[in-house]
């Protein structure tokens, strides 16, 4: 077997691409942004029943945060916003009564009214064949709280209770742990962050993409067991610490999310809010046992998968572990694309690795060491 040199820069560059094919496509982007962006000015319009509660429009979750993929086996993807009203809770003895008004305003429209559906905690705003918005209708929670005190209250209609969170709060925790700086308000309502080019995504971002898509692959056909992005989000970035590459920083995620798994006489995981610790964000796995433990079994051959992939020799080994693991077509692409990069400017001599980040430059880069022909590609 010919040795292999470089191979979490050369791994690295490959699960790259698998980001990059993770990535909503500008069109997607732009069409869901201008919906949006229409809701946030219906709902906060001077006519609008909430505008004597000067309602705060802004985006939570995986578009928020940087952390989107398309869509697997259907057709439509999820925008998550806040519709936080500024008084005190107490102005609704009823917390259904807010979900109520903030529905009330959505019937109002026209279109929105045939389109719009209650969930437990949110409004459903569905655009068929392109994706629905959920809008979470919210009131600042009384008293201080960490991350600039965004702490707020939803109404729960299961519960018939208010239910604390944070997602703003939220997403600058998160910001923090990638290393991102924080987006700035552009409108009367929060726009929705610009969509970063792949290579403009930290780390941390880039590892959440990609066990988002192993998820999705793996409860492909058993979606009630799959557990929820936040959740995976939480405790990715509670795991990681840094790394430079994927490829590590993916192994230090799961490896961490492993070590933080209780043993079966002690309970369950529980992955709680780390801007609102009164909120469970692993709260459906009390109802649903069996998809806690499916998550326990997928996290650990998930490891078991990802150490295969560190370990393996060979371009077409490399392929068959990242078909099983994010799929046949984009595994294809990835290693189609990559070969194509790297074949000549390698066997012309025109690679290095550059000392200190790993990444892979030209070899005329200072600082730089010469990748040797064939240490990628060679047979077993």
């Amino acid at each position: 077997m010919i040795a292999m040199t470089t191979p979490s820069t050369e791994l690295d560059d490959i699960l790259d691409r698998v980001g990059l094919k993770l990535q909503l496509s500008e069109t997607a982007y732009d069409e869901a942004n201008k919906r949006y962006t229409a809701i946030g000015d219906w709902l906060g319009a001077p006519a609008s029943r909430l505008a004597i509660y000067k309602p705060d429009i802004y985006p939570q979750g995986s578009l928020r945060i940087g952390t989107t993929v398309k869509p697997r086996g259907r057709d439509e993807f999820d925008l998550d916003l806040v519709c936080e009203l500024q008084t005190n809770p107490e102005t609704f003895p009823n917390p259904i009564a807010l979900l109520a008004l903030v529905e009330g305003r959505l019937r109002e429209h026209e279109t929105y009214r045939s389109m719009t559906e209650r969930k437990n905690r949110c409004l459903r705003v569905t655009y068929a064949n392109q994706f629905h918005l959920d809008i979470l209708p919210a009131c600042p929670s009384p008293g201080p709280g960490p991350y600039g005190g965004h702490s707020v209250l939803v109404p729960d209609c299961d519960a018939d209770d208010w239910k604390p969170s944070n997602p703003k709060g939220y997403a600058l925790w998160f910001e923090d742990r990638a290393r991102e700086a924080a987006k700035e308000f552009k409108r009367a309502f929060e726009a929705l962050p610009e969509q970063q080019s792949y290579e403009e995504l930290a780390i941390l971002n880039r590892v959440v993409q990609l066990i988002k898509r192993r998820r999705d692959i793996e409860f492909e056909n058993t979606p009630k067991f799959a557990p929820i992005s936040i959740v995976l989000t939480t405790l990715a970035a509670q795991a990681y610490r840094g790394q430079p590459s994927v490829s590590e920083a993916m192994l230090a995620a799961l490896d961490g999310i492993i070590i933080s798994i209780p043993n079966v006489a002690a309970g369950r995981l529980r992955v709680l809010n780390p801007t609102n610790a009164g909120e469970d964000l692993s709260e459906r796995w009390d109802d649903n046992p069996e998809a806690y433990f499916a998550f326990v079994k997928w996290m650990n051959s998930f490891r078991t998968d990802w150490q295969e992939l560190l370990n393996v020799r060979g371009i077409q080994n490399v392929k068959t572990v990242l078909e099983r693991m994010f799929g046949e077509r984009v595994a294809k692409e990835v290693v189609t694309e990559h070969i194509r990069f790297f074949e000549t400017p390698r066997q012309s001599g025109g690679l290095a690795v550059e000392r200190g980040t790993g990444r892979i430059v030209p070899v005329t880069v200072a600082a730089s060491t010469p990748i040797l022909r064939n240490t990628f590609h060679g047979d077993d």
